[in-house]
């Protein structure tokens, strides 16, 4: 029993370890990207973060709303996403985002536009 509790224990520290590993690591291009609106509310929908921002230990476990809540994206797509452009986005990224509360923006291919309620501010952190 107590075998088994010590390498359970070992098993959860290796994982904690690696996932925090991989989210610290900028090899590959990608950034930390936060989105919030305005009013400090953040974008990143619930449980769809990455690891360790203040409020949550790990990758999953933020709260909708939380502006600290933070998910990797390629390098300089953070900015875009920030500013409602979501051309190039990956779909893997666009669904981790509230995009109905990103600022308007026009469809260059059709000249329509989405609107929105409030407007994004950019904390990109490395």
């Amino acid at each position: 029993m107590i075998k088994s509790v010590y390498i359970t224990s070992i098993a959860a520290a290796v994982g904690i370890f690696a996932s925090t590993a991989s989210a610290d690591s900028h090899d590959g291009g990608m950034e930390k990207c936060t989105v919030t609106n305005a009013d400090g509310k953040g974008l990143i929908k619930a449980h769809q973060g990455a690891c360790n921002s203040a409020t949550s230990s790990c990758s999953g476990q933020n709260q909708a709303g939380d502006p600290n809540a933070w998910i990797l994206v390629p390098t300089g797509e953070c900015q875009k996403i920030n500013a409602g452009d979501l051309s190039g986005v990956s779909q893997s990224v666009i669904d981790k985002i509230e995009v109905s509360e990103l600022p308007q923006t026009t469809d260059s291919t059709s000249g329509s536009t989405s609107s929105s309620k409030t407007s994004p501010t950019t904390r990109s952190t490395s």
